[in-house]
């Protein structure tokens, strides 16, 4: 049970400028203590440019941020705590460090919804970024358990118990999901219960520790190991990965634990997603991929593998998208063939033609539902944003709102970067949060929705997007007044700000 969240504030003007973005990671962990009971474990990281650092006494700067933090169960609260967390003293503010918190909740089994709240407090005004998500508890104290894997940052030897001390290390967490190229081990944690309950004393039993594919289940080659412990109340798992030869791919790291006879008795999957652009894919060296009986060897014709390799754009890094236009320009059928098919293998290795079926589906939906007369919808602003991203969690269209043009609000409650794209343009790939996108028809015609405003990171922006909705029978007239009354487009504002 590992949930993954990030925070992003909104944007405040400040002149030409824009304020800072507050970022987080938030992780969580259920565990139980040696006498069954037990407790959640939350991970907080803090991505130290984000904040606002200030000058002490002393002369050095911190950041401090305040979190309020609450366990909700049949609408009852359960538990809640509020502190400050503030960041390490540096002494230059321009070199702030990425800072964390650790808190352990007594929670027992049962369903859960958390609610972080956190407030940069060195800045004005002060905004509350908040987030819900939901956890299960479910330790059994009469079976074999698993708890949640910890993902490890690092860890070492402990010599004095402290906050991040367990079973005799001190566990760093990874309050992320996401392997850039940089980062080469992937280290876990993990407890196993009441072995001694269910199995006799000194029998061997099997604990099996892999990593395998999130889109088929195949088991990646390599990725694999196993112990044999004996039975113990408490059972700790510490264990690592080294991933330089894992492909860029979605993937779950899985624990198993088996009997002598290999019943499984429990099984705990982590997913986790590895940036890689080194392995596999190489864009200068196609010839050598051999594509007879593959999903691109059977497309021959040209304008159609033309058409199938342009439909990648929107999940391709800007050398993809350079290479595959040299490719197409050559015209020439195999080298097309090959880099189509070079395209997913470096995506899912075991199964690039599954991957390929996947996306061609929602290709296909977006051609007929964004399509125009002169634009495949895959080229369109809303066909791109839902190929990169997926498709949102509400969208609101309104055709037919007096003085505005027809438009499109789009929200998303969580978004991530595609991650079929091999270019990542978040250092850190965290997850964006309650992300909007307006799209306005402006021509009344062709259905070509222009993306006119989006508060994720990366998009087009712009803050008088709801000025330019009604220009459309305002042209002559003051945008900014109107009969005395502000003028903001109908119900665009209200839309965008509570979509449904």
């Amino acid at each position: 049970m590992k949930r993954i969240i990030m925070f992003a504030s909104l944007l405040f003007a400040v002149g030409n400028s824009f304020a800072r973005e507050i970022t987080a990671n938030l992780s969580c962990c259920a565990f139980s203590t040696a006498d069954s009971k037990s407790y959640v474990e939350t991970y907080i990281s803090i991505i130290g440019n984000s904040v606002t650092y200030n000058k002490k006494p002393n002369g050095k700067y911190s950041a401090a941020v305040d979190v309020v933090m609450t366990f909700t169960s049949n609408d009852s609260i359960r538990s809640a705590q509020r502190y400050i967390l503030n960041s390490p003293e540096v002494d230059d503010s321009s070199k702030a460090v990425n800072f964390l918190d650790l808190q352990r909740i007594p929670l027992p089994a049962g369903y859960y919804y958390l609610q972080v709240s956190l407030t940069d407090l060195n800045r004005q005004p002060q905004h509350p970024i908040s987030n819900k998500r939901s956890i299960l508890v479910s330790i059994d104290q009469d079976s074999v358990n698993l708890s949640d894997v910890e993902l490890l940052d690092n860890y070492y030897k402990s010599t004095t118990q402290g906050l991040l001390t367990k079973s005799g290390y001190d566990l760093v967490p990874y309050v992320s999901s996401f392997y850039p190229p940089n980062l080469s081990q992937l280290s876990f944690y993990s407890e196993i219960y009441n072995t001694s309950k269910v199995l006799k004393p000194e029998e061997k039993f099997l604990v099996l520790y892999y990593i395998e594919s999130a889109v088929n289940g195949n088991k990646m080659s390599g990725f694999s190991s196993f112990i044999k412990p004996t039975p113990e109340k408490v059972i700790p798992l510490l264990f690592s990965f080294n991933v330089t030869s894992l492909p860029s791919g979605s993937y779950y790291l899985v624990v198993e634990v088996r009997n002598a006879s290999n019943r499984l008795l429990s099984m705990h999957k982590t997913s986790f997603e590895r940036f890689n652009p080194g392995v596999i894919y190489k864009l200068d060296d196609l010839a050598a991929i051999d594509i007879a009986n593959t999903f691109a060897g059977k497309i021959k014709n040209g304008d159609s593998l033309v058409d199938v390799i342009r439909s990648l754009r929107p999940i391709s890094s800007s050398s993809e998208i350079e290479f595959a236009e040299n490719r197409i320009k050559a015209g020439d059928i195999k080298l097309m063939q090959q880099y189509l098919y070079n395209f997913w293998l470096a995506r899912n290795e075991p199964n690039p033609q599954a991957a390929w079926d996947k996306y061609n589906s929602e290709v296909q939906r977006v051609n007929k539902e964004f399509g125009t007369q002169i634009m495949k919808g895959y080229d369109s602003d809303r066909g791109r944003v839902y190929l990169q991203y997926g498709p949102p969690d509400q969208r609101v269209v309104m055709n037919e709102e007096p003085s505005a043009y027809p438009y499109e609000i789009w929200q998303y409650y969580s978004i991530r970067n595609n991650p079929n794209i091999s270019e990542i343009n978040q250092p850190d790939n965290v997850t964006q949060t309650n992300k909007k996108f307006v799209f306005a028809d402006f021509d009344l015609v062709t259905n070509k929705y222009q993306l006119i405003h989006s508060d994720a990171r990366g998009e087009t922006r712009d803050d008088n997007w709801k000025l330019r909705l009604v220009k459309r029978d305002n042209a002559t007239h003051s945008l900014d007044q109107q009969n005395g009354n502000p003028q903001y487009g109908g119900h665009s504002n209200d839309w965008y700000t509570n979509p449904h």
